[in-house]
């Protein structure tokens, strides 16, 4: 999962681009604020070239290079989208590059290799492979973008890429050097502020007053590349990135009212579930130890939706230091909660009814037009309440 952060301020400090992601399985995402953005003609024109790293991901790119041979000029142009390898700082200057658009929409740009060069002439050339689906953990998909010195002019804004695996040669369009890059606003979505978990908040715990309110206590994006939902063309075009939020709630799991043989005290006999998924509203299945080339797949009547290992790791994670307890699948998915309340009398009052509650901390996945994707709760039954009435 991955938290977001203002160019503006990654360009004034250094620190900040090198600081590592918060926790196993996460990145940071940067937006273009206003801050950032130059002008030209006397403040009449944005510019949209980028004379730095690291590059904004809530923009489409498009790389330019530009050849000049006698009187002509040959222009390149090849879009892209850039999002940060997973699990490094900003620094390392290492990106997944996405094909924004035709028939390969949403693969990724993947490196050759050295068995992958044909005969050209009297030696061996590179040939670029194809954009195929990404693995996030394949340094062939990988490029480290680097700055580059063109004509020892030091005014910055030509960039070239290397391969991260030492025997990998990136597209042509990416590893020539001098190459430029632009921005463009996409209208298919739109990045906002995501911080990531809120510490205090989440140990404050939501009042027992109202049930059914929830509060929200962290909020991420998720790259379409970490989730699974119909072909790749139409997730890119609905949903480039998810939007994720960690939600606190008290769910009823015991209730009782009155009577004569137990008006002082109450027997609470319950079983819940540790964790549960539930796919637009239904209840989802799954098996957490079999993974299908890295996705773990949620079934449920009327669809099911995968997401990556990596995103499923990260939030079980964030739960195991939010003190929730794991099992594995089958029987020790359950947990049977058995106590003894007694009734405290205050003024000479009775009760007529109680309720035991469980924490529930729930992520949610919506889609860039806001719709539900999928819920994933994790019941804390360490942390139970109760209410007489």
């Amino acid at each position: 999962m991955y938290v977001t952060r203002p160019l503006s301020e990654l360009l004034k400090s250094a620190e900040l681009v090198a600081a590592p992601p918060d926790g196993p399985n996460s990145g940071i995402l940067v937006i273009q604020d206003e801050e950032s953005v130059t002008y030209s003609c006397f403040g009449c024109c944005m510019n949209r070239s980028l004379n730095h790293l690291p590059f904004p991901q809530d923009k489409e790119l498009t790389v330019k290079y530009t050849r000049s041979s006698g009187d002509s000029v040959q222009l390149s142009l090849d879009p892209l989208f850039f999002i940060p390898v997973l699990g490094l700082p900003l620094s390392s200057n290492r990106y997944y590059a996405i094909v924004p658009h035709k028939k390969r929409k949403g693969e990724a740009f993947t490196c050759s290799r050295e068995d992958d060069k044909v005969s050209c002439c009297f030696c061996r050339c590179v040939k670029d492979v194809k954009p195929r689906s990404l693995d996030p953990n394949n340094i062939y998909q990988q490029f480290e973008i680097v700055p580059y010195d063109f004509l020892c002019s030091g005014c910055g804004g030509y960039f070239f890429a290397n391969s991260v695996a030492s025997d990998g040669f990136p597209p042509y369009f990416l590893r020539r050097k001098g190459w430029t890059i632009f921005t463009k606003t996409p209208k298919h979505f739109k990045l906002g502020p995501a911080l990531g978990l809120d510490s205090q908040l989440r140990a404050r715990l939501p009042q027992l007053d109202s049930t059914a309110s929830t509060t929200v206590v962290g909020k991420w994006y998720a790259p379409f590349i970490f989730v699974k939902e119909g072909t790749l063309r139409d997730q890119v075009e609905r949903s480039m990135y998810y939007e994720v939020t960690l939600d606190q709630r008290w769910d009823r799991i015991f209730s009782c009212r009155r009577n004569v043989r137990s008006d002082s005290h109450v027997v609470i006999d319950a079983t819940i579930e540790k964790e549960q998924v539930f796919v637009a509203g239904t209840k989802a299945s799954w098996n957490g130890r079999n993974a299908v080339d890295g996705v773990i797949w949620f079934g449920a009547v009327g669809g099911g939706v995968g997401l990556r290992v990596e995103l499923v790791e990260r939030m079980k994670w964030e739960e195991e230091r939010g003190g929730w307890i794991g099992g594995g699948g089958g029987e020790e998915r359950e947990v049977k909660i058995h106590r003894v309340e007694e009734f405290q009398k205050e003024g000479g009052g009775d009760w007529n009814e109680f309720g035991c509650y469980v924490l529930v901390e729930t992520f949610n996945f919506r889609r860039m037009d806001g719709s539900l994707v999928m819920s994933y709760d994790f019941n804390h039954f360490h942390q139970l309440k109760t209410r007489w009435e």
